[in-house]
């Protein structure tokens, strides 16, 4: 990709959903959180951790603050209750959470150059789609493939199969270090998106990191500035 131009070859935009196209990763964190108790304390332990989960399906953060958080195993049943939980809070939070700046201006620049726009999320497909709708991102992309109990590698590798799709000729945006080992698995070329957290510190092989789409679509795009 070269600098204020969109590499000729891209046919293909994919995103991720958290920390991507929505703000909401506090707000996630602290509905996981609220899912596994109400104890403060404990809380906010649990959003800690699962803030560097990033790019990581919703079973495996269950499991991982299960084991490094709580400490003991699951009792029965216990998984299923903390899914059920998080569906519930976790889609409300993300239907409350405001929209990452550029978003809609950058999805709509990209429709307008014929680029295919896709929604790859680890939120369950159903609950994607709602989310999705009530932030008005619906019209603005091409498909929506969400997520389960499975890892972000293996979800992308789904959809470039099933559409299919040239790896090459696609770009993924992402906000973790599973988004970037997902693109580097399936061969895809990654866009970084960092706030400010330093979450790619020391990777390499990756465009950016680019604090928002904003300033993705600015500097490659050529689109005006966002105040």
């Amino acid at each position: 990709m070269t600098n204020r131009v969109l590499d000729l070859k891209i046919t293909v935009c994919i995103f991720d959903v958290n920390g991507v196209l929505i703000d909401s990763n506090c707000a996630n964190a602290q509905a996981m959180a609220q899912a596994f108790t109400d104890d403060p304390t404990l809380q906010g332990r649990i959003a800690e951790k699962y803030l560097t989960l990033t790019g990581i399906d919703r079973g495996t953060k269950i499991r991982t603050i299960q084991q490094h958080v709580i400490g003991r195993p699951f009792e029965e049943k216990e998984f299923e209750l903390w899914w059920g939980r998080f569906k519930t809070l976790g889609s409300a939070c993300m239907r409350r959470a405001p929209l990452i700046r550029g978003c809609k201006e950058v999805l709509g620049e990209l429709g307008g150059r014929q680029i295919t726009r896709v929604a790859l999320s680890n939120t369950p497909v159903a609950e994607l789609q709602d989310i999705l709708a009530t932030h008005g991102l619906e019209p603005l992309l091409d498909f929506i493939r969400g997520g389960g109990d499975w890892p972000k590698a293996e979800s992308l590798a789904r959809l470039l199969a099933e559409c299919p799709l040239e790896a090459d000729r696609c770009l993924l945006f992402g906000d973790g270090k599973g988004d970037l080992a997902a693109a580097r698995r399936a061969s895809v070329p990654f866009v970084a998106i960092d706030p400010g957290t330093g979450e790619f510190t020391a990777e390499e092989g990756f465009a950016g990191p680019y604090r928002d789409l904003a300033e993705w679509g600015e500097t490659v795009l050529g689109m005006p500035r966002y105040r």
